[in-house]
């Protein structure tokens, strides 16, 4: 059983189940998606009764302690922290070792990045398992991470709630994990999680919430854009900390804009994947020479998420908005209460937008 794609991962699980355990499982790839898959397995195999242990080892000669000390029975099972160091420890002689021992020794190893020419490659694709990943941060989320991390709580959710789940927490796997832990307990027995639990439950993290606080705007109001802002506040995040990520965020919001200019069917994409594509295709040629800052490395699904708030506005729009920006955060650094502040930027914006809309007046 040598190389397994990403969503055969489950497999993984019922073979073991079978008694078939590989001597290494090795995740190649993506470093947050390896180590939480390397993780689920480890945790795995340690409800099935296998000694278990986490080994971080600096040096080889901690590696060989461990992996050769004598054991008369059933099976072990590391999950080892491999560093430069330590990857030379798995020469063809210590592989050899292994091989010679695969009834009673398992290592799972999560790496971001192997030369196909290592021994420890070879061994891999040839007598383990490998699970190659895609570096990119675009994986798919709501596909994967999302409905595993529930199924092993025995709980689902729907497309509603994981969409606002992503939004609320980001990308962070760690993060995803407490919050659907948080929201098992919540629901106690009930199997599905909805979207009002989501919204009852989860509070975002601080990079998150200009989108929530626009999307609220957008879709709700200025009174429910307030009433999020104070809950903000509430939980003791700083009002010029949600300014300064406000403003990245209409920074991002306007970059998307122009991108949105050069092909405004974007706009209407429903699919993710479709946007993915075209999305990319149109951002190449909006921007030729180097990608902008503050859209690099930005989470793709955030950027799909942020048609709504894009096409509501003009490029024309932001002169105004940074100008409102600038004046809460004079406003902000002289003592001004930050409610009433940001309460009359929401009111500005969506008054400016609304006009535009009934006057149809036609907008570069």
């Amino acid at each position: 059983m040598p190389v397994f794609k990403r969503h055969h991962f489950e497999r993984l699980f019922k073979l073991a189940q079978e008694g078939r355990i590989a001597p290494l499982y090795l995740f190649l790839g993506n470093p947050q998606t390896g180590e939480e898959l390397a993780r689920r397995l480890f945790e795995f195999l340690k409800k099935q009764g296998f000694q278990a242990e986490k080994l971080k080892a600096s040096e080889t000669n901690q590696l060989r302690e461990k992996l050769f000390s004598p054991f008369l029975f059933g099976r072990r099972v590391f999950f080892l922290e491999v560093t430069k160091d330590t990857l030379n420890f798995f020469d063809e002689k210590n592989l050899s070792f292994l091989e010679q021992n695969k009834t009673r020794l398992s290592l799972i190893i999560s790496i971001n990045a192997l030369d196909e020419k290592h021994p420890l490659y070879k061994y891999a694709q040839e007598r383990a398992v490998i699970m190659p990943l895609s570096d990119k941060k675009s994986k798919d989320l709501l596909s994967y991470e999302i409905p595993e991390l529930l199924a092993s709580f025995g709980k689902k959710m729907d497309r509603a709630a994981a969409e606002s789940l992503l939004a609320l927490v980001g990308e962070d796997l760690g993060a995803i994990r407490q919050e659907i832990e948080k929201l098992s307990l919540f629901v106690g027995e009930r199997p599905v999680i909805t979207l009002a639990d989501v919204k009852e439950v989860v509070s975002p993290r601080p990079e998150q919430a200009p989108y929530i606080l626009t999307q609220t705007l957008f879709q709700e109001g200025p009174e429910a854009a307030l009433k999020f802002l104070q809950n903000l506040l509430i939980q003791g995040i700083h009002p010029l900390v949600i300014l300064a990520t406000f403003t990245k965020f209409f920074k991002r919001l306007y970059l998307l804009r122009e991108v949105f200019e050069a092909n405004p069917d974007l706009a209407s994409i429903k699919n993710f994947k479709v946007f993915q594509e075209k999305y990319k295709k149109t951002s190449k040629e909006v921007f030729p020479d180097k990608e902008p800052k503050d859209l690099k490395g930005y989470h793709p699904y955030a950027i799909f998420m942020m048609r709504k708030p894009a096409s509501l506005l003009v490029l024309d729009d932001f002169s105004f908005i940074f100008e409102e920006l600038a004046k809460i955060d004079l406003a902000l650094k002289t003592g001004a209460l930050p409610e009433e502040n940001f309460y009359s930027f929401f009111v500005k914006l969506k008054l400016k937008i609304k006009k535009r809309l009934k006057s149809k007046t036609p907008h570069r």
